[in-house]
């Protein structure tokens, strides 16, 4: 079958990974992309074959080449990138967090359950096997009820080194911050692990106007209650866990994609050619793909900007 043609927005980091990820898959190839800035989109374009460079935002998700658009542009603008491809009747696949704002997650999600489309939020962990695993061990019940369950992110600086082209808008208070970046996916993680949830007991460090350089809070769910810690702390490895301990065991998600439990560590397997099956998929007309959906997305947001309201 011939693969699918994906149209990408932005060529910053998230779309440049996309490109190189899409290159080896077979049901997927990049057919167009754009970027405000010229130069970049023909520099990311350079490493996808065949693939054209759009002369904006409309030109894209209307070439008939492109199936589905990938959103890789900043949070604050999803929503323009989004409602282009709806309107040209396109397939989305959007990256986190859904919006900056509660009041546009939901403009958009009320934007997507209208049109009907096939829609996902890229948060990988809906498709990593280590994920997957920790999810399969909750619900079974394998670990017992849940007595303690923490997410631990520490930086050693904010943003981070390899972020340093998208430092000026990840530095900022108004759509950057580790809790949208980092802590959005394990945001995530917690809801499906563990249903709706509201945030409680939220500390917060920043500079005005900055983003925030320490976070405490709760995740307070129906059964479960989980801790947050999450900080800038300086000459550090940079370091990431989702810990659950039950009454009859433990597990723990480390470092993105290793599951440690029964005293084995998972290798690492990434969740990208995973994902981009899954969107085959989804396109094709399932539903059952394990992609996060535009309602997930907007639960996230409504926790995320909640964390950061004090």
């Amino acid at each position: 079958m011939k693969p699918w043609g994906m149209g990408v927005i932005g060529a910053g980091i998230m779309g440049r990974r996309m490109i190189a990820g899409v290159q080896p898959h077979p049901h997927w190839q990049v057919a167009a992309l754009w970027d405000p800035d010229a130069a970049a989109a023909q520099a990311a374009a350079s490493a996808a074959p065949g693939a054209s460079v759009a002369e904006g935002l409309q030109a894209l998700v209307r070439d008939p080449a492109v199936d589905l658009v990938y959103v890789a542009s900043p949070p604050a603008f999803h929503h323009a990138g989004v409602a282009a491809a709806v309107a040209a009747r396109k397939p989305v696949l959007c990256e986190k967090p859904l919006a900056h704002t509660v009041d546009e997650a939901q403009a958009l999600r009320d934007l997507v359950v209208a049109s009907g489309l096939p829609f996902a939020v890229h948060f990988p962990f809906g498709r990593s096997p280590a994920a997957t695993r920790l999810l399969e061990l909750v619900r079974s019940g394998a670990l017992g009820e849940i007595q303690r369950a923490t997410i631990r992110a520490h930086f050693a600086r904010w943003p981070r080194d390899w972020q340093a082209g998208a430092a000026p808008w990840l530095a900022g208070s108004a759509q950057g911050g580790f809790t949208r970046e980092v802590l959005s996916h394990f945001v995530f993680l917690s809801l499906r692990l563990f249903g709706p949830a509201t945030a409680e007991r939220v500390a917060i460090e920043r500079a005005p106007g900055q983003a925030e350089t320490r976070l405490r809070a709760r995740l307070h769910h129906a059964a479960v209650t989980v801790e947050i810690d999450a900080a800038v702390q300086g000459e550090i490895a940079d370091d990431n866990a989702f810990e659950l301990v039950g009454r009859q065991d433990r597990a723990a998600l480390r470092r993105w994609a290793h599951l440690e439990h029964g005293g084995h560590t998972s290798d690492r397997i990434d969740a990208l050619p995973l994902t981009l099956d899954a969107l085959a998929a989804l396109v094709e007309g399932r539903t059952d793909t394990g992609l996060a959906s535009v309602d997930e997305g907007l639960a996230v947001v409504r926790i995320i900007e909640a964390l950061l309201a004090p």
